[in-house]
């Protein structure tokens, strides 16, 4: 007999979280021909399932947009140092391509810093000054998204000037570090609208980093991205709580198995966590 809470709980989920959206967390657990749910389950266990993906979306876009900052501030402090304050304008420092050319690369700039202009910053520079007709970068960075930045380092031509960028993180292998934070602006875009983490193959695969000794046998799975998080957080030196914050969150829903974000019974001892 369920009783009246137990009732007006999950009246409210169906209303407010969605049944089509609360089958993505229990469409594993019924029997395929009957459609039941296992002897005992309760509604509770399924609130609790809908309840930890949603807070672990929430640590993980808190630990990518320090990220995001911190990718950004680098690429564009060496880049400025290097070349020019206005180097995104130089179309000789990147790879030109079909899709997606230095042309290309300025065109999302200018749209971006367009739908910024009642921005402070923005307003500052078009007020003293006429040229060059777009502002530096490190007032270019506050405009633009993520993804640009990781499409930024995709075009950047010169060698050196990837593996520069990659080794701020300690990342030697300039490819590994292309294809995380690619995999962060993925990530990102799918946890600031709402999807779900719970038992979800990710379309997007961060390379091994082997010389760190960081191999993933799922490079699809939750577990890939988050040491990913991990070891870049710790390259940054700022101050951070990740590790921890998860072992928080896998303590306080002790009936969700660590494994199906793909996590191993012993992360924190494994490389990328250290």
């Amino acid at each position: 007999m369920v009783n009246a809470q137990t009732r007006q709980t999950a009246l409210c989920y169906m209303l407010f979280v969605g049944g089509y959206r609360l089958k993505g967390y229990w469409h594993h657990l019924v029997d395929p021909v009957t459609k039941a749910f296992p002897d005992g389950y309760r509604f509770q266990q399924l609130a609790d399932r809908c309840e930890f993906d949603r807070e672990l979306r929430a640590l993980t876009i808190a630990a990518i947009e320090r990220l995001e900052i911190a990718v950004r501030a680098a690429m564009a402090n060496y880049l400025s140092l290097k070349h020019s304050p206005h180097w995104f304008l130089d179309a000789e420092l990147f790879k030109q391509s079909r899709h997606r050319g230095a042309a290309d690369l300025v065109a999302k700039i200018e749209t971006e810093v367009a739908r910024a202009r009642d921005k402070s910053f923005v307003k500052h520079y078009f007020s003293r000054y006429n040229a060059p007709h777009l502002p530096p970068s490190w007032s270019v960075c506050e405009c633009v998204t993520f993804g640009l930045w990781s499409k930024t380092f995709q075009l950047l031509k010169n060698p050196d000037d990837r593996k520069a960028i990659s080794r701020r993180f300690n990342i030697g292998p300039t490819e590994v570090f292309e294809s995380w934070i690619h995999t962060l602006t993925v990530v990102r875009n799918l946890v600031a609208h709402n999807g779900q983490l719970l038992r979800v193959t990710l379309g997007v695969a961060p390379k091994n980093f082997r010389s760190a000794g960081i191999h993933f046998s799922d490079s699809k799975s939750f577990y890939a991205v988050a040491t990913v998080i991990s070891y870049l957080l710790n390259q940054t030196g700022l101050p951070h709580t990740w590790p921890d914050q998860l072992t928080a969150l896998f303590a306080k829903y002790p009936e969700i198995d660590q494994e199906e974000i793909g996590f191993p019974l012993d992360w924190r001892s494994r490389a990328g966590w250290r």
